[in-house]
């Protein structure tokens, strides 16, 4: 009676894992048809689908994404009792070559997790296995530092503490974001295996770029922020400096709000961005006024659309924002 069900924040983890239990379940000349997905569906469906049987030889697996299922009061919604009831034996029931996965992916920072008084959360911990990946947070520097050299040997190089922590610094807390940059600074260092700290700052200088474009636009510096921004005409297209620059608004436009109420290490945990990043961005943002920082963020939206929408040229688009 093969039943699991993973949860948690972390999709990155999460997903390795629906991967390594998928290799070491099916047959790979029968994936195509002895793997089934479920997304979000209703109880009719999921009955229906728990009574199949493999349509070849070998094992079958039912993924199952569902997000109200393992939730408080999730099944009050999903289910009649004997629906429910229903579901449970044929969970408790299912032939030993039919595999069931439950997935139930948790929103970050939502601080929710499973209800373990459910039933069918019962059930599968006595008969199957539950596993939890929660995401990191961004105050759990060593943990995150260990896991980044972790990823880093399994692609076959190394990165030494300093340089992982400038890594951290730049890209966060989500793991999927830094086993990328990890791929990046692999390929970047070819035939060399060690990783710089040199090398990570090489590789963070568009977004470097960004800030200082940001700041000399925040000071009203509008000659200094047009020569950095045509710098990073260079590299980027505008409206990726355009994104990137209302996902940098957004953070501090949060960091100016939390600071009001919060100190640094608070707020460094619902951005899930380090303390020391955070305290650099409060610092910046001492003389702008949230108002100032809705307004900026206005322009850009207002360039992106005339972009667009064939109005204006990209770079003459941007140019105007900036230099305004």
């Amino acid at each position: 009676m093969p039943a699991y069900l993973y949860w948690g924040e972390e999709d990155f983890t999460l997903e390795k894992a629906v991967k390594h239990l998928k290799d070491q379940i099916l047959d790979p000349e029968w994936v195509l048809l002895n793997h089934k997905i479920l997304d979000e569906p209703d109880i009719k469906e999921l009955i229906e689908s728990l009574q199949s049987i493999p349509m070849v030889f070998g094992n079958l697996l039912i993924e199952i994404r569902t997000s109200s299922l393992f939730s408080r009061g999730g099944k009050k919604s999903f289910a009649t009792d004997s629906q429910y009831d229903k579901l449970m034996s044929l969970v408790e029931t299912l032939n030993s070559n039919i595999h069931v996965l439950f997935i139930s992916r948790i929103q970050r920072e939502s601080g929710k997790k499973v209800d373990s008084s459910l039933k069918i959360t019962k059930l599968i911990q006595k008969i199957g296995e539950i596993k939890a990946f929660e995401a990191f947070k961004s105050y759990q520097e060593k943990d995150l530092i260990e896991w980044i050299s972790k990823c880093a040997e399994s692609k076959g190089i190394k990165i030494n503490k300093e340089p992982a922590l400038v890594l951290l610094q730049n890209t966060g807390p989500e793991l999927r974001k830094l086993d990328t940059e990890l791929e990046k600074l692999k390929l970047n260092a070819a035939p060399k295996t060690t990783i710089t700290k040199e090398a990570v700052i090489s590789l963070c200088s568009t977004y470097e770029n960004i800030f200082v474009l940001a700041e000399y636009w925040l000071q009203n510096k509008k000659s200094r922020a047009v020569i950095e921004l045509h710098k990073l005409y260079e590299k980027d297209h505008p409206l990726k400096i355009i994104a990137t620059l209302q996902t940098l608004l957004r953070r501090w436009m949060k960091i100016k709000i939390e600071s009001q109420t919060k100190n640094s290490y608070e707020i460094s945990r619902i951005v899930n961005l380090h303390k020391f990043v955070v305290e650099k961005d409060m610092e910046k943002l001492q003389s702008t006024s949230i108002e100032m920082l809705v307004e900026f963020k206005k322009k850009l939206s207002n360039a992106e659309f005339s972009i667009k929408a064939g109005k204006l040229e990209a770079e003459m688009a941007l140019d105007l924002v900036i230099s305004s």
